[in-house]
């Protein structure tokens, strides 16, 4: 969309508008996005069935394999702060190609080893590549939009990041099933087919976009400084503590759900698959109606009814409510958190300070992969194999979303505080 003023007529008209609008955004902005995509296919579909491959390839119990699980998480969100300025450095369509070398050969190599170091190195090489890929890809969308494209640009960009992570799952879950003892590898394979597509495309048709006039490429000592500010902020760090119990819950899709669907309910891969894509198929679906429909929320609210949410899915789960239905919740709150978050994170930052505290924004989601996987083995083990009642596991989680909903709303009713005792 360029900068023009609202087209008037009827929806027909604005519809034409709107479609007409997608044209005016560049051929590097389609193609990263388009590489994004395929860069996501592959990504959830060796997620979505992350625990259950090292579990078997490795011969490790389910707490080791999610533990590996968390590590490998935090590694993808971690990284991703500090790889943004080696994507700086580089450039974007350098970083890009590097990144996306190094996710087909981690991919393939992923499928065809064995042994705990061989595997962890390929991991290593996965982790880099997709932390790499994030600040170029969403660096692109920033520098080949104009600013009354970007809004539209990054709306582009995540219903790509959500398709992907929808036909990712179900595409791994298909083909492990139908292939049988090759399927893992196979799957793998298509992983690394998928980025080699991506890596073909940036290198043909992705040309780099222009710095941006009167911006100076920040250092690596001013993230160590800045992440030296953030972290004396003490509401900023109990903030990150109950997003990341949040998104602790809502990565037991990878976690805690592998184990209960596929040992519990004696669910196929191609089932668990289609379970996991669930939850990006709704938000695809259901992003613009719902987050219309709360536009006017307060953010502290939203981020409190998000997490509510995600309590009610676990909970669901535990009473027996069909998986399905428990995803579909989770996706609702997902669209609610991801629509306010932002907002709600300015409002913890010092006004001077709100793009510093913006660049930390993956830490809890990171944070989250790390503590989701670390609960979810010992708890699906003990829950499972000693109480013999699987379904407690759900009940624990929804007491974690639970205390992660009213920690934030407690921070949000401090900082109303605060405003206005300083007003």
């Amino acid at each position: 969309m360029t900068d023009q003023a609202p087209v008037p007529g009827s929806p027909f008209d604005r519809l034409v508008a709107f479609f007409s609008s997608l044209r005016h955004f560049n051929k590097s902005f389609w193609v990263a996005n388009i590489s994004e995509l395929f860069e996501r296919i592959s990504y959830y579909g060796m997620k979505a069935f992350l625990v259950l491959f090292l579990v078997k390839a490795l011969s490790i119990d389910d707490t080791t394999a999610s533990d590996i699980g968390g590590w490998f998480g935090l590694s993808v969100w971690g990284l991703a702060a500090v790889s943004g300025f080696l994507a700086d450095v580089l450039g974007y369509r350098k970083a890009m190609l590097l990144a996306y070398a190094l996710l087909a050969a981690g991919y393939f190599i992923l499928g065809y080893v064995s042994g705990m170091v061989p595997i962890l190195l390929a991991l290593v090489m996965v982790a880099f590549g997709t932390s790499l890929i994030k600040p170029s890809i969403t660096g692109t969308v920033q520098k080949t939009c104009t600013p009354g494209q970007r809004a539209l640009g990054f709306s582009i960009y995540f219903m790509l990041v959500n398709v992907g992570g929808a036909l990712g799952p179900k595409i791994a879950g298909k083909i492990r099933t139908d292939a049988g003892e090759s399927g893992p590898s196979l799957a793998l394979t298509v992983s690394a087919a998928a980025v080699g597509i991506a890596f073909v495309l940036i290198l043909l048709f992705f040309r780099e976009p222009k710095a941006e006039a009167g911006v100076e490429r920040r250092k690596f000592r001013d993230f160590a400084r800045d992440f030296r500010t953030v972290l004396s902020n003490g509401r900023f760090v109990l903030l990150v503590l109950m997003v990341s119990l949040y998104f602790s819950v809502f990565w037991q899709l990878y976690y805690g759900l592998q184990f209960y669907a596929s040992k519990v309910l004696h669910l196929n891969d191609d089932q668990i698959g289609s379970l996991v894509a669930i939850e990006s198929t709704t938000v695809v679906c259901l992003q613009v109606v719902v987050g219309y429909l709360v536009r006017n929320m307060k953010p502290m609210w939203a981020t409190f009814i998000a997490a509510a949410l995600s309590a009610v899915s676990m909970a669901t789960i535990g009473i027996g409510v069909p998986l399905g239905v428990a995803i579909f919740v989770l996706a609702i709150g997902e669209i609610i958190y991801s629509a306010h978050f932002y907002k709600y994170l300015g409002s913890i930052a010092p006004p001077n300070q709100v793009g510093m505290y913006m660049g930390f924004a993956f830490l809890p989601i990171g944070l989250g992969d790390f503590f989701g996987g670390f609960m979810a083995g010992r708890l699906f083990t003990y829950c499972n194999d000693t109480l013999k009642q699987p379904e407690v596991m759900w009940y624990v989680f929804a007491g974690v979303a639970l205390v992660a909903a009213i920690g934030m709303r407690l921070l949000a009713r401090g900082g109303e505080a605060q405003q206005q005792a300083a007003a």
